[in-house]
């Protein structure tokens, strides 16, 4: 089915009648048609007003003809872009009742499953500046429901896969070349805790081999799993966002002090932690909402005790715009500009830029001295304005990032 196909047939049957005469009466081009119904399902995520009831229907039927849909598209163009250029205003959006799920959870053994992958970023660099992350997916799916994840979009089963014979998958790995491995990628690190002893794994795992750097993800409020020492290569971080955004697009996540509270809880246990203020979201109030994250950062821990601090903001695959156009959980994170941004689509460099620059003068200049920051799948062009440091490839990025982490975790151990 083509994604014109699949997008009309997501609405009721009313609405696809209405759509097929609209477009036949104004004799739009497929390509204006497929626009026409993303901006339709994108209004109604937002929970906004639909086009027709907003564009000045008199001024475009008084056009001639073959002028009609031109006039109609230029006027669509014009409303959605004062939408998607403005700061998302989510006073008036009322987020959606999500009930967490009964956890269906399939056991499953590593034997001919694909684990191991590479950091998201595209080729080398060219588009993005990448760390070269090596991912391995001990778990699949999740029961968290953020809006914006793109777990969502390539994994069809509603349930969780956890990899029960990580230990011998990871005696049999071949780790030539890997140093950091990130484990959050196909979902939450902490999700299931260690109780199909993924921990106990990755642990023995990270003891074996102290020149490798384990990294586990959340945006978990569980704190039952520091009841026993870790190896220091293995890093605990955790995704922030502004309160609000939490609220409204995070759901059946821990609220914020509820993942602060985690990583204290990390770290009093002995355990290097981190943080990735990501994705940064462009709305009202943004500014004060990631000036408390980084306020309560500052307050909770000292330098010494984070091994890095990472930016980034929503980025949506054409996959996952899909997904979040035919399903339409209402959700305003669509509400942004989708320039296209090495194969994604995201933000304007201009919004980026304003967003991260602004964030990172939040820090006191101990914090920017002895933490790493970095930009996270971003253009190497943010960096220099955003940071106040660059770099000419991705190796350099690497080896800076590596030479920084076993400095922070040799600190950490001493």
């Amino acid at each position: 089915m083509s994604a014109y196909d699949s997008l009309l047939a997501s609405f009721p049957p009313e609405r696809q009648e209405a759509f097929t005469a609209l477009f036949e009466k104004y004799s739009m081009t497929q390509a204006d048609r497929l626009q026409f119904l993303k901006d339709s399902a994108d209004l109604e995520l937002f929970q906004e007003k639909d086009l027709l009831s907003v564009l000045d229907m008199q001024k475009i039927d008084s056009r001639q003809a073959k002028r009609r849909a031109e006039e109609l598209m230029r006027e669509e163009r014009a409303y959605m872009r004062a939408l998607r250029y403005t700061p998302t205003d989510y006073s008036s959006f009322n987020p959606p009742v999500i009930r967490r799920k009964k956890e269906c959870i399939e056991e499953i053994s590593s034997e001919g499953m694909k684990l191991w992958g590479k950091c998201p970023c595209p080729v080398d660099g060219e588009k993005t500046r990448c760390c070269r992350l090596t991912t391995l997916d001990a778990a699949m799916q999740c029961s968290f429901g953020c809006s914006y994840c793109s777990v969502q979009s390539f994994y069809s089963e509603n349930r969780i896969k956890v990899v029960t014979d990580l230990e011998r998958s990871l005696e049999n790995a071949d780790l030539n070349g890997i140093w950091h491995i990130g484990t959050g990628q196909a979902s939450d690190s902490l999700l299931t805790g260690d109780r199909y002893g993924t921990l106990s794994a990755l642990s023995a795992f990270a003891e074996k081999h102290p020149d490798i750097v384990i990294e586990l993800k959340s945006k978990s409020g569980r704190t039952d799993v520091f009841d026993r020492e870790y190896p220091a290569n293995m890093i605990f971080t955790w995704s922030l966002n502004a309160e609000e955004m939490i609220k409204k697009e995070e759901h059946l996540t821990a609220s914020l002090e509820e993942r602060i509270r985690a990583a204290a809880a990390a770290r009093d246990n002995g355990s290097p932690v981190g943080f990735h203020i990501h994705p940064m979201i462009w709305h009202k109030g943004w500014e004060e909402g990631y000036a408390h994250v980084v306020s309560l950062i500052e307050k909770n821990f000292s330098p010494s005790d984070i091994c890095m601090i990472s930016f980034g903001t929503l980025t949506f695959t054409k996959a996952v715009l899909q997904h979040l156009r035919t399903h339409r959980t209402p959700s305003r994170v669509l509400e942004i500009p989708l320039e296209e941004a090495a194969g994604k689509y995201s933000y304007s460099l201009d919004i980026k830029r304003e967003m991260f620059s602004k964030a990172y003068s939040f820090f006191s200049e101990e914090f920017k001295k002895e933490v790493f920051f970095y930009l996270c799948m971003e253009d190497p062009s943010l960096w220099k304005p955003c940071l106040g440091r660059e770099y000419a490839s991705d190796s350099e990025f690497e080896a800076d990032m590596k030479k920084s982490y076993f400095r922070k975790i040799r600190d950490f151990v001493s």
